[in-house]
């Protein structure tokens, strides 16, 4: 009989930080009591070679997590290169890794996804935010890539996105996925079944 701990599992929580900070920390805090190894840019907890871009430095830990916990809030902060935000490629990256991901979205990107949808300028042009600090519409990019709005409804599988608007809110969507440690387990040998490995 081995006396060996289990392994923590890595999961990584998305860089998705600027503006709220301290629900970032009380998310890191209640997954590291639950158990887990958390990886997020905020915590300090991603490895830094200080030979590569912060973007890559980010790729690089969904490429280590065992299991992905993205946020999708209507600021998308300010980790942008480029044409490319961070927080977008890490979501991008853990979906084609096959990494096991959820996902919460703030109340604020769903609905203002469902009025943009309504608004029609008569002039054809297309409704330009100047301030990004306040909404940033690359949030609903996100959003609907994540819930796969480029499928078929019939044909999507992994599109669920939680909707929050409070802390208390994102908390018990964390404590319902990650607080059975046998479903996880399970969901990490299904996705390595998946995988052939």
């Amino acid at each position: 009989m081995s006396n060996q701990k289990k392994t923590k599992v890595k999961i990584m929580v998305g860089s998705t930080v600027y503006g709220f900070e301290d629900q970032i920390s009380q998310i890191v805090a209640q997954l590291n009591t639950l158990g887990y190894e958390v990886l997020n840019s905020h915590y300090g907890s991603i490895k830094a070679n200080p030979h590569l871009s912060n973007i890559d430095n980010c790729l690089n830990a969904v490429a280590e997590c065992d299991l992905f916990l993205g946020i999708i809030r209507p600021y998308c902060g300010t980790g942008n290169i480029g044409d490319k935000n961070i927080t977008f490629e890490e979501i991008k990256e853990a979906i084609r890794l096959k990494k096991p991901y959820w996902f919460l979205v703030h109340r604020d990107v769903v609905f203002a996804r469902s009025l943009f949808k309504k608004i029609e300028l008569k002039s054809g042009d297309e409704i330009v935010i100047k301030d990004n600090k306040l909404f940033d519409k690359r949030c609903i990019e996100i959003y609907e890539y994540v819930i796969q709005n480029h499928i078929p409804v019939t044909l999507r599988n992994g599109n669920w996105a939680q909707e929050f608007y409070r802390l208390d809110e994102m908390m018990v969507y964390i404590n319902a996925q990650f607080i059975d440690r046998n479903f996880i387990d399970e969901v990490i040998k299904q996705t390595n079944s998946n995988d052939g490995k």
